[in-house]
C-alpha cells in the first residue's frame, strides 16, 4: 500500500501513545497446536526479513509520521523470537529506538522458547533494554510436552527461568496450556505447582483450542483425536482461577494472572482499545480507529518493502460506533470490565445492540457492579459467545 494512502486515513496527531508489536516469523519446529504464521529459519530468508523489518520501521516512524508518538510498550512475538541471535534482536530494538520515541520506562517484552535460550544471549538482551520475558512452558509433564510438540523436557523451562533471572530479568512470565485431550485436574495441578515454585511474576493460562491450520486441526478432522471437551475446560478454568488466587496472583484478564503490578502492559492495550502498530509478516495494527494488517507471506512482505511501499493487505476504517463496540467487547475480557455509562450510551444510540446486551444479562452472562459491566462467572466460560453477540 502506498504510504500516502494510509496517511490519509490514520490521524497520527490523535494518538496519545502507541504500542509496537514485532512478529518474528521463525520457529525451528511448528508445535502441534500452533496456527500462527511461521517459517523454518534459513539464513537467506532471515537476512531478507531483517532488512525488510528495518525498512518497515523507518517507513512508519519517519514517512508515516508515527515516530513522534510516545511508545509505552514494545512486544517481540512470533513464531519464536529467540531463534534469532541476541545481536540481531538488539539491532531491531535499536532501529525502533532510532525511529520511534520509546519512553524510558517502556515495557519491552520478548517471547522465548526454553530450547532457544542461553546465558550469553539473555545477558545481552537484558543489558540492551529488554526488561520482560515470556517463556513458552506449556506444561511441566514431559509426556504432555511430547503430545503438544513442545520439543523440550520440562527441565529446560526450569533452566530457562534460572538463566533469565541470573541475567537480570525480574519480570518473567510463563505460558501454560490446559484442557487438551486426556488432560486431568491432577496433572494440571502438578504443572501449576511446578510453575509457582519458579516464582514467576506473570502467568498466561490458555485453554487448548483447535485452530484451523494447526496439526491438531488436521487430526481432529481425520478423527485421530477428539475435539476439546468444553465442560472439562470450564472446570479447569475455575480451578485455575481459585488455585492461583490463593497463591497471591490476580486474574486481570480471562487467561492472564499476575502478581500485583506485573500485568502485561502491551496486551492491556488490546483489551483497552488503545493504539498499537504491528510490524512483520502477518502483524496486525489498530491506530486512530483504523485497522490494517500485513499478509502472512514473507516473500510478499520483503518485495513490497523493497519497492518502498508498506506491505498492508487490508484496511478498515471504523466509525465511532464500531470503535465503541470493539472497546466494550475487548474490555469485557478484563476482570475490571467496562464502564456502565459507556454501555448505556451505545445502547441508546443503537437499540438493536442494546437489546443484545439485555439478552446477555437475562442469560446470566453479564453483571453490573460498582458502575461497571463485567462478565459473570458463567460469562467467563462463554466469552466468545458474548463477543459474537456484541460485535
Amino acid at each position: 500500500m502506498n504510504i500516502d494512502s494510509l496517511k490519509k486515513c490514520v490521524n497520527a496527531k490523535s494518538v496519545p501513545h502507541l504500542g509496537l508489536y514485532i512478529h518474528i516469523p521463525f520457529c525451528r519446529v511448528r508445535c502441534q497446536f500452533c496456527a500462527f504464521y511461521v517459517q523454518i529459519p534459513q539464513e537467506k530468508r532471515v537476512q531478507a526479513f531483517l532488512a525488510g523489518l528495518a525498512q518497515e520501521i523507518e517507513l512508519y516512524g519517519w514517512d508515516m509520521g508515527l515516530g513522534n508518538i510516545s511508545v509505552s510498550s514494545v512486544y517481540f512475538g512470533g513464531g519464536t523470537p529467540t531463534v534469532l541471535s541476541a545481536k540481531q534482536l538488539v539491532a531491531v530494538l535499536d532501529d525502533i529506538q532510532r525511529w520511534f520515541a520509546v519512553s524510558d520506562d517502556a515495557e519491552i517484552s520478548i517471547e522465548a522458547h526454553p530450547g532457544t535460550m542461553n546465558r550469553e544471549d539473555l545477558h545481552i538482551l537484558r543489558s540492551r533494554g529488554f526488561n520482560r520475558i515470556s517463556i513458552g512452558a506449556q506444561s511441566f509433564d514431559d509426556e504432555e510436552l511430547l503430545q503438544l510438540g513442545g520439543r523440550v523436557v520440562s527441565q529446560a523451562t526450569e533452566t530457562a527461568v534460572a538463566l533469565s533471572r541470573q541475567a537480570g530479568f525480574e519480570n518473567i512470565s510463563l505460558d501454560l496450556m490446559y484442557g487438551f485431550p486426556g488432560h486431568s485436574t491432577s496433572s494440571w495441578q502438578r504443572t501449576l505447582d511446578a510453575t509457582l515454585a519458579l516464582e514467576p511474576r506473570h502467568l498466561s493460562c490458555y485453554a487448548f483450542t483447535v485452530e484451523e491450520g494447526s496439526h491438531f486441526y488436521d487430526k481432529v478432522e481425520q478423527g485421530i483425536i477428539l475435539a476439546p471437551n468444553e465442560e472439562v475446560q470450564a472446570s479447569l478454568a475455575l480451578f485455575t482461577a481459585d488455585y492461583l488466587n490463593a497463591a497471591g496472583f490476580e486474574q486481570y484478564e480471562i487467561s492472564n494472572f499476575c502478581q500485583p503490578g506485573f500485568s502485561c502492559q502491551h496486551n492491556l492495550r488490546y483489551w483497552q482499545g488503545e493504539s498499537y502498530l504491528g510490524l512483520g509478516p502477518s502483524a496486525q495494527s489498530f491506530v486512530s480507529g483504523v485497522r490494517f494488517g500485513n499478509p502472512s507471506d514473507l516473500d510478499f512482505y520483503c518485495v513490497t518493502i523493497a519497492q518502498g511501499d508498506l506491505p498492508v493487505e487490508q484496511m478498515e476504517v471504523l466509525d465511532s460506533q464500531e470503535v465503541q463496540r470493539e472497546h466494550i467487547v475487548f474490555g469485557l475480557r478484563t476482570m475490571k470490565g467496562v464502564l456502565l455509562s459507556q454501555v448505556k450510551s451505545l445502547s441508546e444510540i443503537n437499540g438493536e445492540w442494546g437489546r443484545a446486551v439485555h439478552r446477555l444479562h437475562l442469560q446470566g452472562l453479564l453483571r453490573e457492579e460498582e458502575g461497571y459491566v463485567r462478565l459473570s462467572q458463567k460469562g467467563l466460560q462463554y466469552a466468545d459467545t458474548v463477543a459474537v453477540a456484541l460485535l
